[in-house]
């Protein structure tokens, strides 16, 4: 996510855009959640990813935020990342720039 949502943007379509990376960040917790469950997560890795999705979440209700391209995604990686881990960087919206 980078500074500002589109100006070009109505209310309503910020509104829609912002309700569908809501329901992402709420199916990227319950994979991770599925994922802890299943001993396939550590709590620690857990405990940090849900917070990164709430702040995510938190920024996108203030409509803070611009989608990045896919061209973009390599801009935010986080120096640990595990390919095992539920909250990856596929999807730059996803995630946020908090440190590990």
């Amino acid at each position: 996510m980078t500074d500002a949502a589109p100006e070009s943007m109505t209310d309503e379509e910020r509104a829609d855009e912002q309700a569908q990376l809501a329901k992402e960040i709420g199916e990227e917790l319950t994979d991770a959640f599925i994922a802890y469950v299943r001993g396939d997560v550590a709590f620690d890795d857990l405990t940090f990813g849900v917070f990164d999705a709430l702040s995510d979440l938190h920024v996108i209700a203030g409509g803070n935020y611009e989608l990045a391209g896919d061209d973009e995604d390599d801009d935010h990686h986080h120096d640990d990342d595990d390919d095992d881990e539920p909250f990856d960087d596929e999807n730059e919206e996803k995630t946020s720039s908090a440190p590990r």
